[in-house]
């Protein structure tokens, strides 16, 4: 398995689901779109309003997993997430998610939030086990 065979699994699957550590201490798992990729980060927007926010601005070590119960296949990624700033990463996004436009009602573009996570450690599994560390 290479990187490239990564990102071709997580744009195939689309949804993985984000844990993060909850305010009680208590992990908390939730589906997200996440499949854009930019270079070496992966991308996912919400709304700055919700529970995941207060989580990742808190404790910003994460892990996304994306599988197909099908195949008993699955890719992991844990790194750090990071508020993504850059106007023009930001439009981009936009552009290439032409949903996500919709979903924000008019006037509401301040609720935009989105994040870069920056892979620490990428596995990829076939069947149940073992994992395959990926050079990222």
């Amino acid at each position: 398995m290479t990187r490239d065979d990564v990102v071709a699994y997580i744009k195939d699957v689309n949804i993985g689901y984000l844990a993060t550590m909850g305010a009680d201490g208590a992990p908390r798992v939730r589906p997200i779109g996440m499949h854009t990729i930019y270079d070496d980060s992966l991308y996912f927007f919400t709304f700055c309003t919700t529970r995941k926010v207060a989580e990742i601005d808190s404790h910003p070590q994460v892990e996304v997993v994306w599988c197909k119960l099908e195949e008993t296949s699955q890719a992991r990624i844990r790194g750090k997430m990071f508020v993504e700033e850059d106007e023009a990463i930001r439009e981009r996004f936009k552009r290439d998610n032409p949903m996500v436009a919709q979903m924000i009602p008019q006037g509401a573009q301040h609720l935009f939030r989105l994040y870069r996570l920056e892979p620490e450690v990428v596995e990829m599994a076939t069947g149940l086990v073992p994992y395959t560390v990926i050079e990222w």
